[in-house]
């Protein structure tokens, strides 16, 4: 109350002095107007969001603020305040008021770039789209198509584009937006104009690292290095502001080189990025965990996140669910990236906890908002209501009874609409359970023919040597006998092999731990492997043995038999795939108790859409293949329970690369 009072003392002061300012032409005529901005300034400024909310409300009343200006305004200290819904109902609005004046041009254009900025990080892209464009529309018309709100929406469509998959239209109208930054920097080349369009540039980077379109987000990375080093010349530039983002350039570049694949020169970035001052900060840290996390740097991630807690007091935030979805879930993931498993438990036990606290506090905010929202809308009737003429009286139980059957029929539209919502969602999740239902079945059908097809193969072979042998006084020489003996046994090893597979298909769902009784030199597993890999006409790649530095050295201790078997199912999987060229078997030692095998071959490659798929049970690529399509699943199963993994590593384009990591 002490500062609205303040605020209402400090209006009347400026009335005073406007007064006595108009009687000489040597003082200067300061308007209502003008009062009104001067005092959202200083709130504005000062970051007092209550103190802007309440100058908006009574200013509006006056008339001293415009409705598309109070609306704005209104918006803004409510998005700083992170009520959201109330925020985007003032913008909202504002863009559905009629333009009468410049400045209702300009905050009817600062209200759309808010309002379509909210959306999109809410991911309504459509609805973004809906408000983005018209405004462009209007401010094509206006001749405002020049300025950074313009600009600045441009950039807001191209991330709606991307998102929904039309990528050469978002390159569109990034390289249009890129184009009116640089007409807005070459003509006013102030520290003001480069920061927006430093900001754009990052925000159309970013927006192409989420998609993981690492080509494109490189291409970007130069255009903000031109920014910053044109801007680095100016008289008014800051050194903390270009040290932040000279970080972030480095940082965009390590992570996208990266994702390219180019590891060495991703690492160079990151050193680069680590030599400013920025980086050094724990604000620096955090933002370099992205790299960290995609390079598989587990261990400095997992350093860097340990300034999580002590940012967390410094900003005085509360553990929300975006911030567990952002910060402490890929902590967590850090942690168990680097086997830090005490950590990662204690960050696990945090996250549980704090997930029931926020979900809670965000439906007491929700609530909250909800009804602040109403208030407001119970303030807008009122402030109607105070502008109606002498025959309002008459009109009160009217407009309440009329406000009233609005808000019962906006409850049942809203609650019909949420059943209706509720109904689609079942009704998509029941399509997507029948669609998972039926393509099961099929494979499982499928798996059923390709079974019976591989087992009654060596079957008839051995039924018809049966036969052959049985006959009475058949006489054989001694190289048919020798050629029924070798396919006889070549049958009988086959059928042997389905059955196993069988059996240990049916384990691949176990979490059972497999005993590591075994200590023995981690190659010795490489070379059981390929000793055990049957040899013959079925087999014609041959495969190469490549040892990394000291991993003769290396002993493991592990199940020997196991992990052979799941080391031979990847080698029997890169033959199967491979008509010609090399397979190469490596083993190495990464990092500090990890042993990795890496089976390279030259065959047709893996889909980047089909990663994870092939690891599903009766999953084939090519089903006209020989095979029952277990294999991969079996491999990972055991790998697994050994405590490791097998993964297929994208990068590789010259066909398959399969990483099998096991515990030393």
């Amino acid at each position: 109350m002490k500062k609205k009072h303040l605020i209402l003392f400090l209006l009347a002061t400026l009335s005073i002095i406007t007064t006595f300012c108009a009687c000489d032409e040597k003082y200067v005529y300061i308007t209502k107007t003008d009062n009104a901005d001067s005092l959202i300034n200083i709130a504005y400024k000062n970051h007092d969001y209550d103190s802007l909310i309440f100058l908006a409300d009574s200013m509006q009343k006056t008339g001293e603020l415009s409705d598309m200006k109070a609306y704005y305004w209104r918006g803004y200290a409510f998005s700083r305040q992170k009520k959201m819904r109330l925020a985007e109902s003032n913008w909202q609005r504002a863009i559905t008021l009629e333009i009468h004046t410049d400045e209702d041009k300009e905050y009817y254009a600062k209200s759309a770039n808010r309002l379509a900025g909210a959306l999109l990080l809410k991911g309504e892209y459509e609805a973004t789209m809906k408000v983005a464009i018209p405004a462009m529309e209007m401010m094509e018309k206006a001749g405002q198509d020049q300025s950074s709100d313009y600009t600045y929406l441009l950039v807001t469509v191209g991330c709606c584009q991307l998102k929904l998959e039309r990528p050469t239209e978002a390159a569109v109208s990034f390289e249009k937006a890129f184009l009116r930054y640089s007409n807005m920097t070459t003509k006013n080349p102030t520290a003001s104009q480069y920061t927006n369009a430093i900001v754009g540039v990052i925000t159309i980077t970013d927006n192409y690292l989420l998609q993981k379109r690492f080509n494109e987000a490189f291409y970007w990375t130069s255009h903000l290095e031109d920014l910053l080093n044109q801007y680095k010349q100016l008289a008014d530039a800051e050194q903390a502001f270009y040290d932040k983002q000279e970080t972030r350039l480095n940082l965009y570049r390590a992570t996208t080189m990266e994702g390219m694949g180019q590891h060495a020169e991703a690492a160079k970035a990151y050193e680069k990025a680590r030599q400013t001052e920025y980086a050094m900060s724990n604000d620096g840290k955090l933002e370099a965990t992205t790299y960290l996390m995609s390079a598989h740097r587990w261990e400095e991630a997992a350093h860097n996140f340990e300034v999580f807690d002590e940012q967390l007091n410094k900003y005085g935030a509360t553990l929300s669910l975006d911030i567990i979805q952002h910060y402490l879930l890929q902590k967590y993931r850090a942690n168990v990236g680097a086997n830090q498993v005490d950590s990662a438990l204690n960050i696990g036990m945090q996250i549980c906890s704090a997930l029931d606290t926020a979900i809670v506090q965000m439906q007491q905010d929700e609530a909250l908002e909800l009804a602040t929202l109403y208030n407001l809308q119970q303030k807008e009737t009122i402030f109607v209501q105070q502008k109606a003429d002498m025959d309002r009286q008459r009109m009160v139980a009217t407009v309440v009874a009329l406000a009233l059957i609005i808000m019962f029929f906006v409850l049942i539209i809203y609650f019909r609409h949420k059943a209706s919502m509720r109904l689609e969602t079942a009704y998509y999740q029941l399509e997507i359970a029948n669609e998972k239902a039926m393509e099961s079945s099929r494979m499982k059908t499928s798996f059923i023919h390709q079974m019976s097809h591989e087992i009654r193969t060596p079957l008839n072979i051995l039924s018809g040597f049966a036969q052959i042998i049985s006959t009475p006084d058949i006489k054989l020489d001694e190289e048919t006998k020798q050629d029924m003996n070798r396919k006889i046994m070549e049958s009988s090893i086959r059928i042997t092999e389905l059955v196993n597979k069988m059996l240990e298909l049916s384990e691949t769902s176990s979490k059972t731990v497999i005993e590591r009784t075994d200590n023995i030199p981690a190659v010795q597993i490489a070379i059981e492997a390929m000793n055990t890999f049957p040899q013959g006409k079925k087999y014609r790649i041959p495969i190469d043995l490549q040892l990394g530095d000291n991993v003769n050295d290396i002993r493991i201790q592990t199940n020997e038999q196991a992990a052979t078997r799941a080391l031979v199912l990847l080698l029997d999987n890169a033959e199967k795939y491979t008509k010609e060229g090399n397979i190469h078997l490596k083993v190495d030692y990464p990092s500090e108790g990890i042993i990795r095998y890496t089976i390279e071959d030259t065959g047709i490659g893996v889909p980047l859409d089909e990663a994870e798929h092939i690891f599903e049970e009766f999953v084939q690529l090519d089903e006209n293949k020989e095979g029952t399509g277990i294999g991969l699943t079996v491999a990972r199963s055991i790998a697994n329970r050994l405590g490791g993994n097998v993964i297929l590593d994208t990068t590789y384009t010259q066909g398959a690369r399969f990483i099998m990591t096991l515990p030393v």
